[in-house]
């Protein structure tokens, strides 16, 4: 368990989310969350994914007992379930299948709009940034985490559909009045033998408006963190996936 106990004053907190799975959110979710710990951040990366993949990633094989009518309750304390990594200064707060129950239970809440923000909150004690890996898909956890992150990180692989997922989070935003101007839109999994996906990259659509100069390249060496369960820069540091991640995540910091 983590039992660090640092102060951090104006903690961030980046959330990966996609309308759509299969689109490298819990790859980039893991390798941020590292290259923001190796560039001196100490990070949680809340697992909110009920399939908890960014858990297992980084080596956390038992999921957590907490459950989302428990936790919207407020009657766990949440700080007591974070897991130490093999890697300096970052943490992780286990995935649970339970998590399924999230969108009844924020529901269900008195005060839908504040759940995440006061659940976040105090880990800014220990802290500086958060990243969230998110489920896919809208509905109250998603707009909840639409009004408490600081960042909404959205990959999009360059297809008409993918996008056309983009456009749906851009109008769920605009709906809701949440999070507009800090949603950051990247291209992820690009294949470059495709001409489609060089012509998107080359000359991004209107949706992609404001999106992140770096994109994430589909790579074998990404696949590969299920063999490893590491991020990519710890097993093939000197790969293009490498450098894309690190590229990303200074842009977005």
């Amino acid at each position: 368990m983590h039992s660090v106990a640092f102060y951090h004053a104006g903690m961030k907190t980046w959330a990966l989310y996609s309308l759509k799975g299969g689109v490298g959110k819990t790859a980039a979710a893991v390798n941020l969350a590292y290259e923001a710990a190796r560039a001196g951040k100490h990070v949680l990366l809340w697992d909110l994914d009920p399939q908890g993949a960014a858990s297992w990633y980084l080596g956390i094989d038992d999921q957590t007992e907490l459950s989302p009518k428990k936790i919207v309750a407020g009657k766990t304390a949440l700080g007591r379930h974070v897991c130490a990594t093999t890697h300096a200064r970052l943490s992780v707060l286990p995935g649970n299948r339970g998590y399924r129950q999230w969108d009844v239970r924020i529901h269900e809440a008195k005060s839908p709009r504040k759940v995440l923000e006061g659940l976040i909150e105090p880990f800014s004690e220990t802290y500086s940034l958060m990243i969230l890996d998110c489920p896919p898909g809208i509905g109250p956890l998603s707009t909840a985490i639409l009004r408490a992150a600081d960042r909404i990180v959205v990959p999009v692989v360059p297809t008409p559909l993918s996008l056309r997922a983009l456009d749906e989070v851009r109008d769920h935003v605009a709906e809701k009045k949440v999070g507009k101007t800090r949603l950051k839109p990247f291209f992820s999994m690009a294949d470059r033998r495709r001409r489609l996906h060089r012509d998107l990259l080359a000359e991004p659509p209107a949706t992609m408006a404001d999106s992140a100069q770096t994109f994430v390249d589909y790579a074998s060496v990404i696949e590969q963190m299920g063999a490893h369960r590491a991020p990519v820069a710890t097993y093939a540091p000197r790969s293009r996936a490498t450098s894309q991640y690190r590229a990303l995540y200074r842009e977005l910091a």
